[in-house]
């Protein structure tokens, strides 16, 4: 199984885009704190969600995970890191992403071509992913 991670940020959530600059430029340091800071993104979205301080807050436990400051800063402020981000935001858009979480699940053959793939938008339970999975493999 491979996960691949792309950013899309919605624009009807005003710290999403922040969020997203601090899991990227955290995860620029060590993959391990991009997923660390995910995690905690996700877990405490109602504090930080319309928090007038949540770029603050974001640099704050990233600082905690121990990312250098000067390097998550420069990376926060870079033009590039939006651009990185946007870049995901386009092509989720064009595969037809419309919310978050998205999946795209792919059967592939034993060269890595990819054979189906079936999109689950949603936070859905783990029901709705094993029944998509057993369908894709005729099972």
């Amino acid at each position: 199984m491979v996960t691949i991670f792309r950013h899309f940020p919605l624009s009807n959530h005003p710290n999403a885009m922040p969020a997203a600059r601090a899991s990227y430029c955290a995860g620029l340091q060590a993959p391990r704190l991009f997923w660390v800071m995910h995690d905690w993104l996700f877990a405490n979205q109602s504090s930080w969600a319309n928090a007038g301080d949540a770029a603050e807050r974001f640099r704050q436990h990233a600082l905690s995970l121990g990312v250098d400051a000067g390097r998550y800063d420069a990376c926060v402020k870079d033009a590039r890191t939006d651009a990185r981000i946007r870049q995901d935001l386009e092509e989720g858009t064009k595969l037809g992403v419309r919310g978050t979480p998205a999946f795209f699940l792919n059967r592939v053959d034993a060269q890595g071509r990819t054979l189906t793939t079936r999109p689950i938008s949603g936070a859905l339970p783990f029901e709705q992913f094993d029944q998509t999975i057993k369908a894709m493999l005729g099972q």
